[in-house]
């Protein structure tokens, strides 16, 4: 189930963070809590809940992020156990169909590094807009990506 992220997710939305591969390359010297927890207050983020009402992983976004335009996918985590599942493809939907469904263009970044999320990205129609250099991090090499939705 998707739903919108509430205080009492920042914990698990961290510890998500801290525990993937884009925590250990963006938040290695940086508490992550701050960026999540001013997301949640602006209402920017979505969960996954699990069965159980624990959460599973997380969509951060910025509806007017890009070129203070257009909606940013800033970030999807999902939790190690759970990947591979549907569950990243799922919150994409949620993301482009609910979430910024009154948009005609959605954005995002992807780092070099991220091979599967760019080739998932790719798969759900986004295309490859250009690089940004150490953008993020010296040493990584961020893809923008766009989908222009019909």
């Amino acid at each position: 189930m998707i739903v919108p992220g509430s205080p009492k997710d920042l914990h698990a939305c961290c510890k998500i963070l801290e525990n993937s591969e884009l925590g250990r390359i963006y938040f290695f010297d940086k508490d992550p809590g701050r960026m999540l927890s001013k997301a949640l207050n602006n209402e920017e983020i979505y969960v996954v809940l699990d069965d159980q009402n624990n959460c599973i992983g997380f969509i951060l976004f910025e509806l007017k992020g890009t070129f203070g335009k257009y909606p940013y996918l800033h970030m999807i985590v999902v939790e190690r156990e759970f990947r591979g599942k549907g569950i990243g493809r799922e919150l994409i939907y949620y993301f482009e169909n609910v979430i910024a469904a009154e948009y005609d263009k959605v954005f995002l970044l992807v780092g070099d590094f991220n091979k599967r999320a760019k080739e998932l990205y790719r798969q759900l129609g986004y295309e490859e807009i250009g690089i940004l250099s150490d953008f993020y991090r010296k040493g990584v090499n961020e893809y923008l990506m766009g989908k222009y939705k019909k």
